[in-house]
């Protein structure tokens, strides 16, 4: 291999740190031209298996293309360590999935000279699928070559894919304390709207009966009686949170219930570094790309350089102060953004934070091993990113009124992108890009979104143990099923894939221990072309959860552009602001901002270069486009 040309001896000290790693299986072996060793940065629970190998679909594609794949995975919280020490040490596998890795691309090929391969010929060649889809999807393809060249191959989703979690809250404890606001009866959308929400004065939200109305789900609107002072109201005949003004009458509605401690937590480090919240105010965590006037975020800026940031703090510490904001927000380290003090929320004394799906409806009082008197009755709904404010008189009043645009976003470019090493030289590659391209047709697709149907059980001999082990084999893990949710033949008109409910349903890793969503692929359109079995509340928070576009967070396939230098100097910098932000922020939550202290904020921000990086990125931009 070549890799020693780049590393040298920082390849020496990765391979005395790790103990010496050992050669792969397969890895420089080209006694088996049609074995491929893979490592990749996701595994599936232990308690289901070990070896990834062992996925009925990857079985699949070894018996359908002839070919051996075999797989290693990273210890749960050392998958960049392990790349690291993988790469540095010159011995490999054949593929490596870089959903950890955060330098340039252009470190990893290195000219030639290092581990990646330059695929163009290849996906020219044998890939027509995933050619044609990067053809035809240019709006988010853009940056998948680095200076003309396909250094990986990347994953993308057919289109926004249902999201796996959000912001949700306790509706139960709106219906349940709120009732002192009730306002009475009205004949029309168009009364409510002009009594209580965005066309008052007031703006108050309350109590109403609902309003009969046939162009609504169900027949009614404001179906359950609730209207925000601002709100949306939806085609289902609900009416939902739009902005902090939606969500702060609802703070004051939960704190009236004994059972709320608070009503919602933060990150410990004072805010959320994929933007909830901050793009409510119109910025966002770090860097990020911004309206350039004309609908295009082209424009790159610093957050927390910018007014809305200060707004965000302002605001913040007005919730500190009223006791909303979780006193103990400084003592979540470690909690991962969707889980921040999780036994608050599985107890049922928080009324609002950002969850999974697993939670919506009243499954936290199901999921309960024992009966707790504050999940009784819970009814937790999801709930849109919010605006700062809404409407002309808002944005007189400097509120930012635009759609949030920075947030976490399950989308149609994913993290998940693969090199192919050097270490395949001389192997079958013609029979590995063959079966990736596969994985890019309709038919591979649903195989990798969604398992194997029964067609597929019968073509080939596989160890179906998993499936028969959770009673799947008799009906496979997928189906074609009409508008009312029948079992039909392929390719009947309208028919959606019908997913097997006892893996939809399921806890746990059921789901991608039966499916391909850890390999390589493309993800089926989920939203529109898969039988929608979900119960309302879950179908209702996928559409509130996908609203909006994050359009302002920078992918990893443009900050990949960067040559080696930029990319070396924009990371230490970012370490640097990260490890500042981590500190302040909280201190300015919970004492207050002034015009002191955020002026000493800003300079400090400034000594440690943030400009700087604002610069880099744009002029990326500036030289891509």
């Amino acid at each position: 291999m070549k890799k020693w040309k780049t590393f040298g001896t920082a390849a020496l000290a990765a391979m005395m740190a790790v103990g010496g790693v050992g050669m792969l299986a397969g890895c420089n072996n080209t006694s088996d031209a049609d074995t491929f060793t893979i490592w990749m940065a996701s595994s599936v629970n232990s308690s289901i298996y070990n070896d990834y190998g062992e996925n009925p679909v990857i079985q699949y594609l070894e018996k359908r293309f002839d070919i051996n794949l075999e797989f290693s995975t990273p210890m749960l919280g050392k998958e960049l360590e392990d790349f690291n020490k993988l790469i540095g040490s010159g011995s490999y596998p054949d593929v490596m999935d870089l959903t950890f890795y955060t330098d340039s691309i252009a470190l990893l090929y290195d000219d030639g000279y290092g581990a990646a391969m330059d695929l163009t010929q290849y996906i020219e060649d044998y890939m027509p699928n995933y050619s044609q889809f990067m053809e035809d999807n240019t709006q988010f393809t853009q940056y998948a070559k680095i200076d003309g060249m396909y250094l990986t191959l990347n994953n993308y989703n057919e289109a926004i894919p249902n999201q796996w979690g959000g912001w949700m809250y306790r509706r139960d404890w709106i219906v349940d304390y709120g009732e002192s606001q009730t306002k009475g009866s009205y004949a029309s959308v168009e009364e409510v709207e002009a009594a209580l929400s965005q066309g008052s004065s007031e703006r108050t939200g309350g109590f109403i009966e609902p309003v009969a109305d046939d162009s609504y789900e169900g027949g009614y609107a404001y179906a359950d009686g609730i209207v925000f002072p601002d709100g949306i109201l939806t085609a289902d005949g609900y009416d939902n949170p739009l902005t902090l003004r939606d969500w702060e009458w609802m703070f004051e509605i939960f704190m009236q219930n004994d059972y709320c401690e608070y009503c919602i937590s933060l990150p410990n480090i004072g805010y959320h570094g994929t933007g909830e919240l901050l793009s409510a105010f119109g910025v966002g965590p770090l860097w990020n790309a911004y309206d350039d006037g004309t609908g295009t975020f082209s424009e790159i800026k610093f957050g927390p350089t910018e007014d809305g940031y200060r707004r965000y703090l302002e605001k913040m510490n007005e919730w500190y102060e009223k006791g909303w904001l979780d006193p103990n927000f400084t003592s979540t380290s470690g909690d991962m953004f969707y889980a921040i003090d999780g036994e608050s929320i599985t107890s049922g004394v928080v009324g609002m934070w950002y969850g999974t799906t697993g939670q919506l409806g009243d499954h936290l009082a199901q999921s309960s091993t024992q009966t707790i008197a504050a999940l009784e009755g819970i009814d937790a709904w999801g709930a849109r990113q919010p605006r700062e404010g809404y409407g002309a008189r808002d944005e007189a009043s400097g509120m930012y009124t635009d759609d949030p645009s920075v947030f976490y976003l399950d989308s149609q470019e994913t993290s998940r992108r693969w090199i192919v090493t050097d270490a395949a030289e001389g192997k079958n590659l013609e029979k590995l890009f063959t079966m990736l391209d596969w994985l890019y047709s309709e038919e591979g697709s649903i195989i990798k979104t969604y398992g194997l149907s029964l067609k597929e059980l019968e073509e080939y001999d596989i160890d179906t143990s998993l499936l028969e082990e959770y009673d799947l084999l008799e009906e496979g893990c997928w189906w074609w099923a009409d508008e009312d949710g029948n079992r039909v033949e392929e390719g009947t008109p309208g028919a959606k894939v019908f997913w097997n409910s006892k893996i939809k349903n399921a806890t746990g890793d059921i789901a991608v221990a039966t499916n391909g969503v850890y390999f390589f692929g493309l993800g089926y359109d989920a939203r529109g072309l898969e039988y929608d079995q979900e119960p309302f509340v879950k179908s209702h928070a996928y559409d509130e959860w996908a609203v909006y576009n994050n359009n302002g967070t920078l992918t990893g396939s443009f900050t990949s552009q960067f040559t080696i230098d930029e990319g070396s100097a924009y990371n230490a910098t970012q370490e640097t602001i990260r490890e500042y932000l981590g500190k302040e922020v909280p201190n300015l939550i919970k004492s207050g901002v002034t015009d002191a202290n955020w002026n000493a904020f800003l300079g400090a921000l400034r000594t440690r270069k943030c400009d700087s990086n604002t610069e880099l990125l744009q002029s990326l931009y500036d030289r891509l486009r």
